[in-house]
């Protein structure tokens, strides 16, 4: 098995961009590269972070997978060797073990990549563009990924400022109990953090989100398909803050975005409130923390809550890292040990026909002093199991 790889790691956006692929180009390279002679399987797999491409096959594989991928994107590789990492054999399968156990990922341990791979998977079944080694490897690197979730802790240990703010969101009560609705304003919907925000958010029932917007960016509104989502205008803010019970700021912008005497003003029914800033510089009056029944978070509560929770990921990391390279180690005996299928009758004649001693003797003229205690090892306990 081959993997050129195209991340995080070494690639900037720029050049991750020209690697991206939509699912019918996935599609099309997919039977592209099933006319090559010299690749039996592949698979494609395109993330945000990530572009990776898997053949298995013969030697050639990987020269037919370049020039596939160059002509494809009309890109030059050669120009582009400095951003690509390219594995084979072991290392490819140990690779996507660790891509789907989130081993790889910019946030460790996150869980996101494990459905993203099934996908690439699920598109290689449906073009039946998968041997028994891409099979094999994939079928369990997905079944150690799904035991890792649920034997560690390590995807359950959020790190993101994002997942993060969304789970206080989750565990916030304010005064209406926790049966009721959450009302969430999102000051800076629009950008990137509050984008994930939002996102996070929407992951579970029960939350309705208010999102400012400003007049200028009319087109954004085109982009939400929830109907628990709901646009206002940057301007009108503080109207909802009465009703809200939480109210999120992440903007990039140079000013306040809630400032306390306008806010004291606008709160008209005092209640439990929690503020969150993630902006930098800070988008809310420090000052609101003063104001009744309002609990406010900054970026730096945020950042010491994520080394925290980096501290207890480490802890798993290494109960992850066992399970997969258990895992991985059986993988690989499986891919080792399904070609003696095809010898087991040759080998049955063969040796019928030469005295034991013979083959040891050969055996032990042929291999390294490691190899042949790890083989002495073997005979002792098949030996012991066939007196059993």
């Amino acid at each position: 098995m081959y993997c050129i790889s195209v991340s995080h790691k070494k690639a900037p956006v720029s050049v991750r961009e020209r690697f991206a692929f939509s699912r019918e180009e996935k599609a099309e390279l997919l039977k592209k590269l099933g006319d090559c002679p010299e690749i039996s399987g592949a698979v494609v797999l395109c993330t945000c972070n990530r572009s990776e491409f898997y053949v298995s096959g013969s030697k050639k594989a990987i020269a037919c997978l370049q020039d596939a991928i160059a002509e494809f994107k009309q890109v030059c590789l050669e120009d582009l060797l400095q951003y690509l990492n390219i594995y084979s054999g072991d290392q490819a399968a140990a690779h996507i073990f660790k891509v789907c156990c989130g081993l790889d990922s910019m946030v460790l341990g996150e869980d996101e990549i494990l459905g993203q791979v099934k996908d690439a998977y699920q598109l290689t079944l449906e073009e039946k563009a998968g041997d028994y080694e891409i099979h094999t490897v994939f079928q369990k690197a997905i079944t150690c990924a799904k035991k890792i979730k649920t034997d560690t802790n390590l995807s359950r240990t959020p790190v993101s400022v994002g997942t993060l703010v969304a789970n206080e969101v989750f565990h916030f009560e304010g005064d209406n109990g926790p049966q009721q609705t959450k009302k969430v304003i999102i000051i800076g919907i629009t950008g990137k953090m509050g984008g994930i925000i939002a996102k996070n958010i929407l992951s579970k029932p029960g939350i309705e989100v208010y999102g400012t917007v400003r007049s200028h960016n009319a087109e954004f509104e085109l982009s939400w398909k929830s109907s628990r989502v709901h646009l206002i205008d940057y301007s009108d803010r503080y109207q909802y803050m009465d009703e809200a019970d939480i109210i999120v700021s992440a903007t990039s912008g140079p000013h306040y975005t809630v400032v306390e005497s306008k806010l004291k003003q606008a709160l008209k029914h005092p209640k439990k409130r929690l503020f969150i800033d993630v902006a930098v510089p800070i988008d809310m009056d420090p000052q609101i923390k003063n104001l009744p029944g309002a609990e406010l978070y900054d970026i730096d509560f945020f950042e010491q809550l994520s080394k925290a929770n980096n501290q207890m990921k480490r802890k798993e990391l290494g109960a992850a890292k066992e399970i997969m390279e258990e895992e991985l180690d059986e993988c690989l005996k499986e891919l080792m040990f399904h070609p003696c299928f095809q010898k087991m009758g040759e080998w049955k004649e063969v040796f019928h026909q030469v005295p034991l001693e013979t083959i040891l003797y050969r055996i032990r003229d042929h291999v390294t002093s490691d190899e042949l205690k790890v083989i002495i090892k073997t005979f002792d306990q098949v030996g012991d199991w066939i007196k059993e």
